[in-house]
């Protein structure tokens, strides 16, 4: 992402970032700014998901592998928080975990 970010003004400094600014659309695993921001937030945080390009086709195949590696059984919600853990959080969040 640092290489995606370069000298661009425009993308959310990670340090800045709050918890829920940014969901996971459980559909189609697209990043989204959530939709409780206000107005600037929201642009905000949509120009950082367009500037780093979070919902291009690389991102979401790595999203959609860890994914289906949980949902599949072949790893544990450990280690898909280890690995993945805004995919992680956001199936926590949404209730979607094996032991919701």
């Amino acid at each position: 992402m640092n290489s995606r970010k370069r000298e661009f003004e425009d993308v959310l400094d990670p340090f800045e970032i709050e918890n829920g600014w940014f969901i996971l659309d459980p559909t189609f695993l697209q990043v989204l700014p959530s939709p409780s921001l206000d107005e600037t937030t929201r642009g905000q945080v949509q120009t950082t998901i367009d500037r780093l390009k979070l919902n291009d086709e690389e991102c979401l195949e790595a999203r959609w592998g860890f994914y289906r590696e949980y949902i599949d059984g072949h790893m544990t919600f450990a280690l898909l928080a280890k690995w993945s853990p805004f995919v992680a959080a956001e199936l926590k969040r949404q209730g979607l975990t094996a032991d919701a």
